[in-house]
């Protein structure tokens, strides 16, 4: 049984990060942030063009091609006010017209001032003759606008796969192991084993805006479940649930930035036995300092129950507390591509003392988004790649296997395509390698995985 514990703290290792991603999409508010499209040389070049097209707008006030791609340009190096002051000035020069009052609509929708925003998508649409197809997309944004206008918010996105692991107990492959100084040779069943399973993983965002400006209660859920083909001692289900408020900090002169304070609860069955639950509080700090840069910082606090059964009967031995910081990054570094990492320090304290540890890893990696090789009309397909590693060292040495603390290092690249079939539905494709070492024996493996899934955003 083992092995099936190392495979749920693996899988609420998972968890956290999961939990951690759900928060990153939904603290910072939504006002004031609009990324830039493009940075970096690109960003450079439509610079220069811009200051060539202000030179020309001085020199002509009323051109309006000038006008238009001066505001285009501003739209993606993020700088919106500039855009919306060219081309509100070109109003004076040509008041009421269609074009100019939908991309102002647009340009507003994007700041967040919808009802600004709705004002120039409503005089866009006015006149008889405006053509469908911008009837049309008007009426998109205003849908936006209504249901962004609703104090009460409610996303999520649910997941659902099939995997494949060429050591999915995580198990040493070598039957001769050293055990407190002397060879042991493992029984069958202990050995690192292939198995197949199914899964399914679902992320969920409510929120609710408060009475004061740009604060609002937040509730996440993450759920997870597992059910293995063979191994079925290694079958999954947990759920962890945060409920707090966010605080704008823009009152502090901070701006695009917010505070989350929240408490946490969670689940955890191994098996067909409840196998933990956990209580806990955890804070997290968000800002975007710049149109291209998204940056969070959390500290969580958990006491955690272990319950004895049949398959875990000295699960308890692991009650204790755990106290967690950990931060995500992520960087347009184009319109094309973000950089993204994470990184993470846990203490986990447990009545044995060779269960109390340390632990810390990281996570590095780009995502990148191309045209639809079978129709380029269609959402662009994402490709992502990440690499990373972790140390884990015990307090004290475990008494069945050796009189030194146990040390462990992981290693793991991976990556991953996801195919939009519509908006809200993908199809991804997952590969990943992971290389254990450690002092001891019984700790060692390495592990291939593929999945395939079916992802439903709502």
């Amino acid at each position: 049984m083992l092995h099936a514990i190392r495979i749920a703290a693996f899988v609420l290792a998972g968890l956290a990060a999961s939990h951690a991603l759900a928060q990153t999409n939904s603290t910072v508010p939504a006002k004031r942030v609009v990324p830039a499209q493009v940075t970096g040389a690109s960003a450079q070049q439509i610079q220069v063009r811009r200051q060539a097209l202000f030179q020309a707008m001085l020199e002509k006030p009323d051109n309006l091609d000038a006008a238009f791609e001066y505001a285009a340009l501003s739209a993606q190096v993020g700088d919106i006010e500039a855009a919306i002051s060219t081309l509100e000035r070109m109003l004076i020069f040509a008041p009421g017209l269609p074009r100019l009052q939908l991309e102002l609509g647009v340009l507003y929708y994007r700041l967040a001032a919808f009802e600004t925003a709705r004002g120039y998508f409503e005089a866009a649409i006015a006149a008889p003759d405006v053509p469908l197809e911008v009837r049309q997309k008007v009426e998109q944004y205003l849908a936006g606008i209504d249901s962004a206008a609703d104090p009460t918010r409610f996303a999520g996105q649910i997941r659902a796969g099939i995997r494949y692991q060429t050591n999915a107990n995580r198990a040493p492959v070598d039957s001769v192991i050293i055990l407190d100084g002397l060879p042991f040779t493992l029984d069958a069943d202990a050995l690192g084993s292939p198995d197949g399973n199914v899964y399914a993983t679902g992320v969920f965002h409510w929120s609710h805006n408060l009475e004061s400006q740009g604060d609002t209660l937040e509730v996440d859920l993450i759920t997870y479940g597992s059910k293995q083909f063979e191994q079925e001692e290694l079958d999954v289900a947990l759920a962890e649930l945060t409920v707090g408020p966010a605080f704008d900090m823009g009152r502090f002169g901070i701006d695009n930035a917010a505070l989350g304070i929240y408490g946490i609860g969670s689940g955890v069955l191994l098996g067909e036995d409840f196998y933990s639950a956990g209580l806990g509080a955890g804070t997290r700090f968000v800002i975007r300092p710049n149109p291209a840069t998204y940056l969070m910082a959390a500290l969580e606090y958990r006491h955690k129950d272990y319950h004895d059964s049949d398959s875990s009967p000295t699960a308890s031995l692991r009650d204790g507390d755990e106290l967690r910081t950990f931060g995500t990054a992520t960087y347009i570094l184009s319109p094309t591509t973000v950089l993204y990492g994470n990184a993470y320090l846990l203490q986990a304290w447990a009545d044995a003392d060779y269960l109390t540890y340390l632990e810390g890893g990281f996570t590095v990696g780009p995502r990148y988004s191309f045209a639809s090789p079978i129709d380029s009309s269609k959402p662009a397909w994402i490709v992502a790649v990440n690499t990373g590693a972790l140390f884990r060292n015990y307090d004290a040495p475990d008494p069945m296997i050796a009189d030194f603390s146990e040390r462990d290092w992981e290693a793991f690249v991976g990556g991953g395509l996801t195919i939009p079939v519509k908006p809200d539905l993908a199809l991804i494709t997952e590969l990943e390698y992971r290389y254990v070492d450690s002092n001891y024996d019984t700790r060692k493996y390495d592990n291939f995985s593929i999945a395939f899934s079916i992802a439903k955003s709502f």
